[in-house]
């Protein structure tokens, strides 16, 4: 883990210098310094990851003896072929879905993040630079409509903007064919549909009905190749507890900030979007008590709190948020001494927030196996 902790404190130091630097040109230089960090940790890795060994480099050596493999997207198929034009050896596998995934990923902190380093710190706290580090073609997929989402938040929305959206969602299918769940995004960028009043009470009967509700649906994917989730370990569910009152209560912080500026007529585009697709990630997170399928088909929207939490944070209603607590009777004179730094608490009770997930699924459990962390050079030497 340690690797792991140097990796991110670099990252923010060029961060820092990032954006204390007055030239465009230097801010670039150093974000993409701040970026390296992540993809050279990702690239050198060897056997970091569940899948690593036992599913890309078992398959990419069958695809190097030319053994057909069946359980492969094509899009993921067609980097094997590529990268054995070059070598047989798997690692450029991982030098190129590493550079593919963090640069993607890096490149929408960059130019839709309010606050930079935020977003990169939920990134890392928040599991998902590990989960990119195991659930490689999936990450291919989330990282494609992550960067593909600037399509549906333009003010004058053109045709061509769904065609370059719909192409991407396509393109992220020949990874990873859950993504076909992105459409969905299309429907969430003009209205709040996400509305707490019905929200909040199907997520408490989906709790209630647990693992019964697959009864439901098992008839629409018994024929299909989805089948194989319904038989073994992957058919039961699982209640995350932590994940979902991490959702709850990012999605009641958002739906606060938003219906306050609601009023004020400040929400835009992008504001509908990113409150509806946390309102999805709460809602198919708590779907995974009726089968673990759901906690991966989450992904797609959990990935959008590295952009949602920063930009909501920064725009928190000050004013409006003086009024509300001076409602519930509250010192006025303590008011006016915390409001100023209003956005720096949210920001420090997020920070702390993730780092306690960070610490359960990363450092206690272990999750996707990233530790310990080995590279391509220290496993050569032992050869």
């Amino acid at each position: 883990m340690i690797t792991y902790i140097v990796m991110i404190i670099i990252s923010i130091v060029f961060l820092l210098i990032s954006n204390k630097s007055k030239k465009k040109s230097s801010k670039i230089i150093f974000f993409i310094l701040a970026a390296l960090t992540f993809f050279i940790i990702s690239a050198i890795r060897y056997d970091v990851g569940t899948d690593y060994l036992k599913r890309y480099v078992y398959d990419f050596n069958r695809m190097a003896k030319k053994i057909e493999v069946e359980n492969f997207e094509i899009g993921f198929k067609v980097l094997i072929w590529f990268c054995l034009l070059f070598t047989k050896n798997a690692n450029l596998l991982f030098i190129l879905t590493s550079a593919i995934i963090i640069t993607l990923t890096m490149t929408t902190i960059y130019s839709k993040s309010n606050n930079i380093i935020l977003s990169v710190l939920i990134f890392f706290l928040g599991g998902f630079f590990f989960d990119t580090l195991n659930l490689v073609r999936q990450y291919i997929a989330i990282s494609i409509i992550l960067f593909a989402y600037r399509f549906l938040i333009k003010e004058k929305q053109e045709k061509k903007d769904y065609v370059a959206f719909i192409i991407s969602v396509i393109l992220a299918m020949t990874m990873h064919s859950s993504s076909i769940v992105a459409f969905i995004l299309i429907l969430l960028n003009k209205k709040m549909i996400m509305k707490w009043k019905w929200l909040l009470p199907i997520c408490i009967c989906i709790l209630i009905l647990n693992e019964n509700l697959m009864n439901l649906i098992e008839w629409a994917i018994q024929n299909t190749r989805f089948n194989v989730y319904l038989t073994g370990k992957m058919a039961r569910g699982e209640v995350s507890v932590l994940f979902i009152i991490e959702n709850l209560l990012v999605y009641i912080f958002m739906y606060y900030v938003f219906s306050r500026n609601q009023r004020n007529m400040k929400n835009g585009k992008e504001d509908i979007f990113l409150m509806n697709v946390q309102g999805i990630s709460l809602l198919v997170t708590v779907l995974g008590a009726c089968h673990m399928q759901f906690a991966r088909i989450a992904l797609y929207f959990l990935i959008f709190q590295i952009i949602s939490i920063p930009n909501f944070i920064c725009k928190i209603p000050v004013e409006e948020v003086k009024n509300d607590i001076a409602k519930i009777g509250r010192n006025r004179i303590n008011i006016e001494k915390i409001l100023p730094y209003t956005k720096k608490i949210v920001s420090i009770v997020f920070i702390v927030s993730f780092i306690t997930i960070f610490y359960y699924n990363n450092v206690i459990n272990n999750n996707n196996d990233v530790v310990p962390y080995k590279t391509i050079f220290s496993v050569q030497k032992h050869k």
